[in-house]
């Protein structure tokens, strides 16, 4: 899991193995220490104004059961909703909130929750940003677009993507074992503040999500294929009412 927690607790890392990959398993971390400010070199291209940034936005919240503060990503999918994953949610109970690239502020609910699949739905009133489409047309060109731990604007890094595949795992708790589709992709660094990032393709179009990285390569990490989200979105994208997304991940 890639959303950092205020807490200066060690990693904690969730193995996700890709079957015919070469790199062997990918980690998703969680409840991170506070990053270093990422290098030039790891946020190259952000701020890069595009179509489509002004569509990702910035996740914040905290949660009181773990004494936690998450900052993650999510994009625009439907008009007042953001998709994003379910792991930087769990639990969070207080300030809840998504804040465009030009520094608005929109108050948020969790109104879709899946912890097998690792996605989930927020409803933000007022949120009037472009919503990107999922697609699941095959790329092997695409953009990672998220924002690093304590950015103010988005990351733009080109990425070379593979077929989708599937990939071995657990639920955000560690407790059931799950299969999951995925597509790994190669070339963009993401770090801590970027799960739940697009992968973004044709413009204005979403063919996965952030939730994963290699544990050996740094440029190499795994998005969860548009087909693998669409259930969680069609659900949220009409609910208005909060559902249940307790404990902490």
């Amino acid at each position: 899991m890639l959303g950092s927690a205020g807490r200066g607790a060690g990693a904690v890392a969730l193995a996700v193995c890709v079957a015919g990959s070469t790199a062997g398993c990918a980690a998703t971390v969680g409840h991170s220490p506070p990053a270093r400010r990422p290098s030039a070199a790891r946020t190259a291209g952000a701020g890069a104004q595009t179509p489509f940034t002004h569509s990702v936005v910035r996740v914040r919240g905290f949660a009181s059961s773990c004494d936690q503060r998450t900052e993650a990503t999510g994009f625009v999918y439907a008009p007042e909703r953001v998709l994003l994953n379910a792991h930087v949610v769990a639990g969070v109970d207080r300030d809840l909130e998504v804040v465009l690239d030009d520094g608005r502020r929109f108050a948020a609910r969790v109104v879709a929750f899946d912890p097998e699949v690792d996605a989930a739905v927020l409803r933000a009133p007022g949120l009037t940003a472009q919503p990107l489409r999922l697609t699941r047309a095959a790329r092997t060109a695409a953009v990672v677009v998220g924002y690093p731990k304590g950015a103010a604007v988005p990351a733009v890094l080109p990425a070379t993507v593979r077929p989708d595949q599937p990939a071995e795992s657990y639920d955000i708790y560690d407790r059931k074992r799950v299969s999951r589709q995925v597509h790994r992709f190669q070339g963009a660094a993401v770090t801590p503040g970027m799960s739940g990032a697009p992968l973004v393709t044709g413009g204005d179009r979403a063919m996965g999500m952030v939730f994963a990285v290699d544990m050996d390569r740094a440029d190499v990490g795994y998005a969860l294929t548009a087909a693998q989200i669409e259930a969680v979105a069609a659900a949220g994208e009409n609910a208005i009412t909060a559902v249940p997304h307790d404990p902490c991940s």
